[in-house]
This record gives structure tokens, C-alpha cells and sequence, in this order.
């Protein structure tokens, strides 16, 4: 009876090993036809009807190759703005980090141009952010975007009394400079 109980146990550990195994091997030729894809794929609009995956890998490589306007849109399509999954989020970080890059190299040549792009970074940070707030390399890299292009307390200024603000207070029978 021992002995049955002992197989049966060992049986069932291996099954769900053998499981466990099926499902990483099809996990491991879905990215491998997945990385096909992204070296077949030449253009954005190779990649329409390809999964999420290959379109944010082939965002990546028109962005490295150059081409802004073409990864842009790619990311865009990936960006869903009611719910961000994983691949959501990696598309607008990554967009963010384009336009950074951009800004960078081009504030050097022309500081009149970094300035949009800088801000698209900045925004796209902050969108980043408002989805996933623990993510310290957005916060990073906003920091970085804000450094770049600096934020004056007028853009937030929403027609209020600023917080700090000297009123006079008087108080009966006490004079000014009399309190401790």
C-alpha cells in the first residue's frame, strides 16, 4: 500500500513536470516566431496584423534606425489609454525616451527645437506615471527631461493666492516686536 502511494506521488510530480515543461517549450517557439517576425518585417505597416510584441520590438528598430515618425506611430497604436498592460507601458516609456533623446541631441544644435520635444518626453513621463507610480526609472528620466527644460511656477499657476503670503494680523494691545 506503502509502495502505491510512494509511485502515485511521484507519478503526479512528474506529470506536472512533464506540464510545466510543454508549456515553456511553446512559450519558447512563440518568441522564436515572434523574433522571425521582427526580422522579416521592413516597414510599420509590415507589422499591422503582427502581436504587440513584434510591434514594440519593430518600434524600437525604426527609433534606433532614425525614423521618429514611423516608431511614433507604432508606439502610439500600442499605447491604449484607458488600461496600460506590460507592453503598453515599455511602448510609452520607450516613446518618452525617443523624445528625450531627441531633445538632447538637439539641444546643442537648435534650443528652440528641444523644447517640444522635451515637453512630449515630459508628458509622456508623467503618463507613465500616473499608471504605474513606482516605476523610478520615469521618475529618472523626468527628472532628467525637467533638467533639460525647466518648468516655471507660472505654467502651474491656477489664478490662486500663492500659499505664502504675508497678511498683517492684529491683535488687541500688542504691538509688534513684543512677542517672545
Amino acid at each position: 500500500m506503502r509502495r502505491r502511494v510512494l509511485h502515485a506521488v511521484f507519478a503526479g510530480a512528474v506529470l506536472c513536470c512533464a506540464v510545466w515543461a510543454g508549456f515553456e517549450g511553446w512559450r519558447l517557439l512563440d518568441a522564436q516566431r515572434s523574433n522571425v517576425d521582427v526580422m522579416r518585417a521592413g516597414a510599420a505597416s509590415d507589422v499591422a496584423d503582427k502581436s504587440p510584441r513584434v510591434r514594440l520590438a519593430q518600434a524600437v528598430a525604426l527609433s534606433k534606425a532614425g525614423q521618429r515618425d514611423a516608431a511614433a506611430k507604432l508606439y502610439d497604436g500600442l499605447i491604449t489609454s484607458a488600461d496600460l498592460d506590460d507592453i503598453g507601458e515599455a511602448a510609452l516609456f520607450d516613446l518618452a525616451n525617443m523624445y528625450l533623446r531627441e531633445a538632447i541631441a538637439a539641444g546643442g544644435r537648435n534650443p528652440i527645437a528641444s523644447a517640444p520635444l522635451a515637453e512630449l518626453a515630459k508628458n509622456r513621463y508623467r503618463e507613465l506615471l500616473r499608471a504605474k507610480p513606482d516605476d523610478w526609472d520615469a521618475r529618472y528620466n523626468l527628472e532628467r527631461a525637467l533638467w533639460l527644460q525647466p518648468e516655471s511656477a507660472q505654467a502651474f499657476d491656477d489664478g490662486r493666492e500663492p500659499y505664502e503670503v504675508r497678511r498683517m494680523i492684529k491683535v488687541p494691545d500688542v504691538a509688534l516686536g513684543d512677542l517672545p
